[in-house]
């Protein structure tokens, strides 16, 4: 079933003609920059970019594509410079042959991600057997296979059934499914199913110690190098609207709701369920020394973390289930799940899919100091 790489550079060649068309004007004397998201909070950052001026000289257009494959293609084309999404799903672009590098940590999942499941599963042993539906090489689907993997259950002794997020929900509302690996607010609905409970959730099962439902800032190869006081500029900008969003969350709140076209309460439940990274956490991440990555410096104001172990460390050769410099490990380990399950045929090594360029020189200028709020957002009441 290694499909996912032919499917994109299929996607890729025949969306070419439209995403050349979706070039924006750029306001007089100023450079262009272009992101792409899906619509959910999380990512609602970029709109405080654009609204309060932050990327100096530069003209902030955030589109909104749910379509990877419009994605892809965008980036390819250069129509597309940046995209905000999930850390497995860069590893799969870019080994798909995606001329793309992943330049940043913007937040990590903290209970936004559930594992819904019947009554007859009561652990991740039960697993085995079972059907479940999750989007094909998205976060919900490298979160199962990792689980199956370390539960010792071989990955395709459960059934996968390939749906999005709302459909996934109306399937297991309905019993046709065994688990429903989904997130907040489509989870929640899946628990109105008589039977169903929490099998676990991202902050439950400690994911986010070694970023295992972490997000990526994924970036065009071509534009970076063409513009890198551009990307560096739009990057530190990033950092700044998250510290701001920190220390001002009503009116953070508001305007991503607005940018979203989202109920402001809506924003607050989101981010209820992530911690949204700051520089120094991204220093963590990578093995800068001085950074603390997330998994030891959860925000004091934020749920915490249940205790004992996960055990996520004996995936990359037994190491800690915590420890700095977790994000080329991670890199690598999705590669191969996924490799492993047919999703890709090759794999990108970390040395060539990571640019720690500019977190470096953002560090180098001391902005880790500067925008180091380590505030959890979703600390307001739902």
């Amino acid at each position: 079933m290694k499909q996912l790489s032919k499917i994109f550079s299929a996607a890729c060649a025949l969306a070419m003609s439209v995403a050349l068309t979706m070039v924006p004007v750029t306001a007089q004397g100023k450079d262009e920059f272009v992101v792409t998201m899906i619509s959910v909070s999380v990512y609602g950052p970029w709109f405080i970019v654009k609204e309060k001026g932050m990327a100096k000289d530069i003209d902030v257009e955030v589109k909104i594509i749910e379509d990877i494959t419009a994605r892809n293609a965008g980036l390819s084309s250069g129509s597309i410079h940046c995209m905000m999404t999930t850390m497995d799903s860069t590893v799969v672009t870019v080994s798909s042959g995606v001329p793309v590098r992943h330049v940043a940590v913007p937040l990590m999942s903290y209970g936004l991600d559930e594992m819904i499941a019947d009554d007859s599963i009561q652990s991740d042993s039960d697993l085995a057997g079972k059907s479940f539906a999750a989007d094909y090489g998205f976060l919900n689907h490298m979160w199962m296979l990792l689980t199956l993997k370390r539960a010792g259950i071989p990955l395709d002794s459960a059934n996968h059934m390939i749906l999005l997020p709302q459909d996934a929900t109306a399937a297991f509302t309905s019993g046709q499914l065994d688990v429903d690996v989904n997130f907040i607010p489509f989870s929640t609905q899946s628990l109105e199913r008589e039977g169903a409970h929490k099998l676990k959730t991202s902050r439950t099962d400690r994911t986010w110690e070694r970023g295992l439902i972490s997000d990526s800032i994924g970036c065009s190869s071509r534009w970076l190098d063409e513009n890198p006081e551009t990307a560096r500029e739009v990057i530190r900008a990033w950092f700044e609207a998250v510290d701001w969003w920190k220390k001002n969350p009503e009116e953070g709140n508001r305007i991503i709701a607005e940018g979203l076209d989202w109920p402001e309460a809506d924003v607050r439940l989101t981010q209820a369920g992530a911690i949204m990274l700051n520089l120094n956490q991204n220093m963590g991440a990578i093995g800068i020394e001085g950074g603390v990555p997330m998994c030891d410096s959860i925000p004091s104001d934020a749920p915490q973390p249940p205790e004992g172990s996960s055990g996520w460390g004996m995936l990359v050769g037994g190491k800690p289930d915590c420890e700095p410099g977790y994000l080329a490990d991670t890199w690598q380990l999705f590669g191969d799940v996924y490799m492993e399950a047919g999703v890709i045929d090759s794999i990108t090594p970390a040395e060539d899919g990571i640019d720690n360029s500019i977190i470096e020189s953002l560090v180098a200028e001391g902005l880790d100091r500067e925008y180091d709020s380590n505030r959890w957002v979703g600390r307001l009441p739902i």
